[in-house]
């Protein structure tokens, strides 16, 4: 009898979902843990990669090569728990391939990471490299979330729990806020804290390009103020309204601490929270779209559903 069929080793759905939790945590802490290492100037306190001087493995006893091999050695933690949950998903009883392929996705998105970080020590830290890095991560963190989120809930194909144009205004939503951590990372690439001394850096203005990702996300505050008008007058569930409104709030709170980390001369721990800050947005924008959507077996999604329907066949 193989692994796969014995019931043994199988694990239960609530099992599997903190195996999703776990990875999930993981995914993001590796996202400020190396937000540390670029802050601290430790970017290349391991200059080879696998390795992290010469044939060493292990960084010497001094700062920057020790902040280094200690994101090195966090990244390998996460990746076994990344890998535990893609074998979780499998030997979830009962299988779902859907949670099967999103573990699936999480492990190729790990090594590509890994590939990627490999080649961003190689090329000195060049900026589109650590762009690269980071965007890659936040793809990741999306995956591993909505992983999570069908770990919580049934199979059955879902019900729309907003209007139309709600939902299209939250993809919109996504799409945008993607655009504002594509010219947030320029921002950083185009900034002092290069990760290193021999670093180079984007031939930008900073203070163009620090403009340019203050409109994108004054834009992005003004879809979601669009968003929550739209779910109050549909009378969307309240659980919806509430998590549009913290998305809001801790949109706001970023965006103000990235006016005082400009105005302060870009002072290390304050681009640290903001790096922190701009995950958590991400998570929180993915969450709020995800819960546009429920599972037919709340007699109240398929009553609402019903009311949509009616209301969109109405507009049209």
């Amino acid at each position: 009898m193989s692994l796969l069929q014995s019931e043994k080793f199988k694990f239960s759905p609530s099992t599997f979902k903190k195996f999703a939790l776990f990875a999930l945590i993981g995914l993001a802490v590796i996202i400020v843990t190396g937000g540390a290492v670029r802050l601290t100037g430790s970017g290349l306190g391991c200059p080879d990669w696998p390795t992290c001087q010469g044939h060493q493995y292990v960084a010497q006893l001094s700062f920057h090569p020790m902040v280094e091999f200690v994101n090195r050695v966090i990244t390998i933690f996460m990746t076994v728990a990344v890998i535990l949950a893609v074998g979780a998903s499998f030997l979830r009883k009962p299988f779902r391939k859907d949670l099967a392929w999103l573990s699936f996705g999480l492990i190729i998105g790990i090594f590509a990471q890994i590939i990627l970080g490999g080649i961003t020590v190689l090329e000195k830290l060049a900026p589109p490299f650590v762009m690269a890095h980071f965007l890659l991560s936040q793809a990741i963190v999306a995956d591993g979330l909505v992983l999570y989120k069908r770990a919580s809930i049934s199979d059955k194909p879902a019900v729309r729990m907003v209007s139309r144009e709600t939902l299209w205004l939250g993809r919109l939503m996504i799409a945008n806020l993607a655009i504002v951590l594509m010219v947030g990372t320029a921002v950083t690439g185009s900034g002092p804290h290069s990760g290193s001394p021999i670093a180079p850096r984007l031939p930008f203005p900073l203070r163009a390009v620090a403009e340019l990702h203050a409109d994108t996300v004054l834009f992005l505050i003004g879809l979601t103020l669009a968003s929550l008008f739209l779910l109050a007058s549909s009378k969307a569930p309240d659980e919806i309204q509430k998590r549009g409104r913290t998305l809001l709030w801790v949109m706001a709170g970023q965006g103000t601490l990235g006016y005082i980390q400009y105005f302060s001369k870009l002072p290390a721990l304050l681009v640290g929270f903001h790096i922190a800050g701009a995950t958590l947005v991400w998570i929180l924008m993915i969450w709020h779209y995800l819960g546009f959507f429920a599972r037919p077996a709340e007699n109240e999604a398929l009553d609402l559903a019903g009311r949509l329907k009616t209301s969109d066949m109405a507009q049209a």
